[in-house]
Formats: C-alpha cells, structure tokens, sequence
C-alpha cells in the first residue's frame, strides 16, 4: 500500500514538473514558428509552422542588430573580465591577508550590496560626466565592474577561505609574490567559482537596460537590450521581424545556458564555505 502511494505521488510530481516546462518553453515555440513566418502566415496560420520557411526575417534582423549585438559582446567580455580580476584579488585579500580594518572593509561592503543601484545612478552619471565618459562605451563598463563585483567577491572570499593557509605559507617560503600565489594556485583552484561568476556576470551585464540606456546616446554604440526595445517602435507590426531578432539574440544565451548549468551549481555551492 505504501508502495503505491509514493508511485502515484510521483506521478503526480513528474506531472506537474512536465506541465510547468510545457509552461515554461511554449512562449519560445512561440517566437521560433512566429520568426519562421511572413504576415500572411502569421494572421492564416498563427499556432502553426510555416512552409516553406520564411528565413527574410533573419536576415532582415541580423542587418539591424548584428551592431548592437557586437557592442553587447564587446561590453559584457570586457565586464566579465573587470569583475573576474577584482573579484581575485579582492576575495584573496579579505580571506588570506591580514591587515587592519580587513573585517570593517569587508562589512562595508556587505552593506553596499543592499543598496539599489537606482538609488546611485545619479551620482554614478555626474561621476561619468566629469571623467569625459558619456556616450561611451568605457562609461557603461567601469560602473557595471563597481556595482557587479560585490557579490562575486563575497563568493571568492568564502571559497578562498576554505583552502589550507599552509600551501600559501609553502609558496611563500618558495619565494612567490603574493600576485604569483594568485596566478599558479588560486585561479587554478578556483575554476569552478570563477566559472560560476563569469557566467552571473555575464547575463547581468549583457541583459542590463537602463544604465546603457542612460549613457549610451549614440545609436552606433547602443547594445543589443536598447536595440531590441526600438524594434517595437520602428516595426510595431512586423512580428516575424521582431521574432526574429528576439531569436537572433536568446537562441545563443540559452546553448550557453545549458552547457554551462553545471558549472554555474557547482560554483556556486562551492562558494557557500561556511567559516
């Protein structure tokens, strides 16, 4: 009897789990078929795969937003970096030196990732406007790296701390420099952190909005978010059009998504080291 509650309880489960993806990817079955299609396809036959497909719409597409997608690779890449450096040497300072003020630094900082950033973006915009970065792409990065870093440092410091002091005194008695220790042992130990940071920072950077929307004012230099929003004005009624350009875009991420969701978990429990 017991038996046969728990395989109907798992019926259920695995029921609700199918429904919940069904859920989940039919907007995406939505925009690939609604992408593949030309308006007389998309008002005849809106649920349904067109044939032949309708391939225009991303050629179309790419024409109009492979400049804003280069500027989002551009920026995000160089962010990811920023962040991957800092997070380092920082998570390595508070968790293996000593010096005064390391545990005040360190809640500081835990007190800045609770405010929202919306509440700075004004100071942050006069801070780019008196360096000469407006409408820049320097002027969307440095800030992204400021605000971005904070948590990722958090998590390199708690997984710092778990490693053994005596490899860094061994490698220090060999003669290395603090910055060799970070090179040959940290950074290799710490694939998987990193890993799991590069990626957090990648899709925050990449789907980040208002800050670009803010500095950046020249078309040319607009990233792929910015670029997207003016489809809907420019070509309010050609939905393939947009499909297209939304498919151009999230097709990418989701591969990326997938191939690296086991790092990303991995990373991520690795770095929740309890002190």
């Amino acid at each position: 009897m017991r038996k046969k509650k728990i395989s109907v309880w798992r019926i259920i489960i695995i029921a609700i789990l199918v429904l919940m993806t069904a859920i989940t990817l039919f907007p995406f079955y939505l925009m690939l078929v609604t992408s593949t299609k030309d308006q007389i396809g998309f008002i005849t036959n809106f649920w349904g795969i067109q044939f032949p497909v309708y391939v225009d719409n991303y050629i179309k597409a790419w024409e109009v937003i492979h400049i804003y997608a280069i500027n989002s690779f551009k920026i995000t890449l160089l962010t990811v970096v920023g962040v991957v450096l800092v997070s380092v040497m920082a998570g390595y300072a508070f968790a293996k030196l000593r010096f005064v003020g390391r545990q005040f630094l360190f809640y500081l900082l835990m007190m800045f990732q609770m405010i929202p950033v919306a509440l700075i973006l004004i100071p942050m915009l006069i801070n780019i406007n008196s360096l000469g970065l407006n409408d820049t792409h320097s002027g969307v990065i440095l800030p992204q790296i400021a605000t971005g870093c904070i948590m990722p440092i958090m998590l390199a410091r708690s997984f710092f701390y778990g490693i053994p002091d005596s490899i860094f005194e061994s490698a220090r008695l060999d003669g290395s420099s603090e910055f060799g220790i970070i090179r040959y042992i940290v950074i290799p130990v710490s694939k998987p952190v990193l890993g799991s940071i590069c990626l957090f920072t990648f899709f925050g950077s990449f789907n980040s909005f208002m800050w670009p929307f803010i500095v950046l004012n020249t078309d040319e230099l607009r990233t792929i978010p910015i670029g997207l929003n003016r489809l809907i004005g420019q070509y309010g009624t050609d939905f393939g059009f947009q499909m297209a350009a939304y498919a151009i875009v999230s097709i990418p991420l989701m591969i990326l998504i997938m191939c690296t969701l086991r790092v990303y978990i991995e990373g991520m429990n690795l770095g929740a080291v309890k002190e």
